[in-house]
């Protein structure tokens, strides 16, 4: 069993980089925010509003480094001379309601002064356009919650940690920190399965975090959970991470073990990493090839269900 540690809440940054600072952005933002539960936020303790220089806020560097959901609007990050910061505190149980109430709160901000918006768990910069959206009612992990990113065969831990794999790339979540659950990686994945890797990912990401909150409402004010370090993935879930209608696709199972991942200190964000089990009789290439593959389909972009 794995032992996780449960906050009594999650700090959940949204950061709107704009050359036009609103004077009140509490005000602002209660005068245009449509989301019931982030007007009842607003001014409370759960949700903090700062505008900083974007010099010194913290998040220029991270920002600067972020994965940009359309590159083309990286160059605007030069012109932003200030950072309002949305900070959230969530309790982990209020999920995903509060998160997407914080997230609208940003949204109004951002619509009001003509900003972007950075994501600081997803590590990513959405949509100059994204300002003019509203949190969809159902929530899904696709709607910009989560992101996966590749690197060539090394993770950066912290400020000067690296770890090498053996070949392969190393794929990791962004996004389910927010949710008090680890990120997951996946490690040494050969290319021709990177594909059935995000796939996983996704999947399993659906699965650990529809049990998580399952289990949080069922031990409110519990610190601590343990999680089993067998999982079983099934194919059908990538309509769950997109809230679309399901597809014909052929059913596939995988059963992965989770097991804890690089150094825990006591600043270190948890991650588990994710590879075959244990009794897997064959070089983790082949589970991958094998197994992964022809059980996880990729599915790049699906329309969200009309209906719940």
């Amino acid at each position: 069993m794995i032992d996780l540690d449960i906050p009594e809440t999650v700090a959940t940054p949204f950061v709107v980089a704009t050359d036009q600072p609103p004077h009140d952005p509490v005000a602002v933002a209660r005068a245009r925010v449509r989301h019931p539960l982030a007007a009842d936020l607003l001014g409370t303790s759960l949700v903090r509003i700062s505008t900083l220089p974007a010099g010194g806020s913290g998040y220029a560097e991270l920002m600067g480094g972020a994965a940009w959901a359309r590159p083309a609007d990286r160059p605007l990050l030069h012109k932003y001379t200030h950072h309002v910061v949305v900070m959230g505190h969530i309790p982990p149980v209020s999920q995903p309601g509060h998160g997407q109430a914080t997230r609208a709160i940003a949204r109004a901000v951002a619509d009001a002064c003509e900003g972007v918006i950075y994501d600081a768990w997803s590590h990513q910069v959405l949509p100059h356009d994204f300002r003019y959206g509203v949190e969809h009612p159902e929530f899904c992990l696709a709607d910009d919650w989560l992101a996966t990113f590749i690197t060539g065969g090394e993770r950066h831990d912290g400020p000067g940690a690296r770890i090498a794999s053996a070949g392969g790339l190393d794929l990791a979540t962004a996004g389910l920190h927010r949710f008090a659950l680890p990120e997951l990686e996946a490690r040494a994945v050969p290319l021709s399965n990177v594909f059935a890797a995000v796939t996983l990912l996704r999947c399993l990401s659906v699965v650990l975090l529809s049990e998580h909150w399952d289990w949080l409402a069922c031990n409110p004010g519990a610190r601590t959970r343990r999680l089993a370090r067998r999982a079983h993935v099934e194919s059908r879930d990538v309509w769950r991470y997109w809230a679309a209608a399901p597809r014909p696709t052929a059913d596939g199972r995988v059963q992965v073990q989770l097991d804890r991942s690089g150094d825990i200190g006591p600043m270190a964000l948890p991650y588990l990493s994710v590879g075959p089990p244990d009794d897997f009789a064959s070089p983790a290439s082949a589970w991958w090839n094998d197994v992964v593959d022809l059980a996880m389909p990729y599915v790049p972009q699906a329309p969200r269900r009309t209906a719940a």
